[in-house]
């Protein structure tokens, strides 16, 4: 597990601590002088210490966007109101009352998310390709902001894309295997049966607080099974492939690496350790592909949530030769063509 993956593992961790404590110990009046302080300690623990955390773990050390920040904030203002004492918590009130204008505009996006997918799937229907990479290819490299974005907003119709065949008939085909649990059909079925009993599960754990809460959480969670047979048939049928002059790696549906083959210095087949401070994709212990770059990679994990730079990739997959043939082969293809142009 690489550093900046741990320092992010360790913030949600101590979030989730924190948010949890509270949720446990908070008191429900300030009626002690015992209260007041674990009240203010939960208050300093919300606003000062988890926003401090999550700038030194995910910003500086995960190298994320600065205006991020108001992630902790905002989960914090929603926490508060809803731990806090009633004479505290009444200073937060003013979630309640955006509350409907907040609903209103989740169904707007929802409305046009929907029209979205429609459209990008009726486009979709002879591309040869991932939709996302489609979505990707059309902005330059220094826009990530435009570029996170638009892979999110691209998500949706790839897992339809990917998991109905019949949409992605017309994939390029690809080159060779990245070594990993999702291309397994036990694995999947797995994956269904825990999202299923997750599903019963959180609908059992809020129904009694709120019916309406119960049935969207469960549903949220149980609509998930379409992202993990995607997952799968994206692992087993399309983990690397070459699409509009680009290396497309796919280890899972959440994660997608895009190298553009001009910036592919060298494709390397041994043996590598892994290493904590290079991207290592594929499951084992040593890597058998080193692929080094001249410029640096877009390597967007959690669906665009985060966004890595990095110079070398090591691969481990069922056929490195295959790969490192198929890159040679473009390579050639590529110099004759500029050959042919320039005379």
């Amino acid at each position: 597990m690489r550093t900046r993956v741990k320092f992010r593992l360790f913030y949600l961790l101590c979030m989730a601590a924190v948010f949890g404590a509270g949720f446990t110990f908070m008191p429900e009046a300030l009626s002690t002088r015992a209260d007041k302080v674990l009240t203010y300690g939960f208050l300093t623990a919300y606003f000062v210490a988890l926003p401090a955390l999550y700038w030194f773990c995910v910003i500086v050390k995960g190298e994320e966007k600065r205006w991020k920040i108001i992630i902790p904030l905002s989960l914090g203002t929603v926490i508060a109101r809803y731990t806090l004492p009633s004479a505290l918590a009444e200073y937060f009130d003013f979630i309640s009352y955006v509350r409907y204008p907040i609903i209103a505009i989740l169904l707007l996006i929802e409305l046009a998310v929907i029209a979205h997918v429609v459209s990008m799937l009726w486009k979709a229907r002879h591309i040869k390709g991932d939709p996302r990479v489609k979505a990707l290819s059309s902005l330059t490299e220094s826009e990530d902001k435009k570029r996170s974005l638009a892979l999110m907003m691209a998500a949706e119709p790839a897992c339809w894309y990917y998991m109905i065949p019949k949409f992605s008939r017309n994939h390029t085909p690809k080159i060779t295997d990245v070594a990993t649990l999702s291309k397994s059909g036990v694995f999947m079925l797995l994956l269904l049966a825990a999202t299923l009993i997750a599903s019963v599960g959180s609908y059992l754990a809020i129904v009694n607080l709120s019916e309406l809460a119960a049935i969207i959480v469960s549903s949220l969670i149980l609509y998930s099974v379409f992202s993990v047979i995607a997952n799968y048939r994206i692992a087993k049928h399309y983990s690397i492939y070459l699409y509009n002059d680009h290396l497309v790696i796919n280890d899972s549906f959440l994660n997608l690496l895009l190298v553009p083959l001009s910036d592919i210095n060298s494709v390397s087949q041994g043996t590598w350790e892994k290493s904590k401070e290079t991207v290592t994709i594929g499951r084992g212990d040593v890597a058998n592909i080193k692929i080094t770059c001249t410029k640096q990679a877009q390597w967007h994990t959690l669906m665009g949530t985060f966004l890595e730079h990095p110079e070398t990739i090591q691969l481990i997959v069922s056929d490195p030769q295959a790969l490192i043939d198929t890159l040679e082969t473009q390579r050639i293809s590529k110099q004759e063509q500029s050959e042919m142009t320039a005379a």
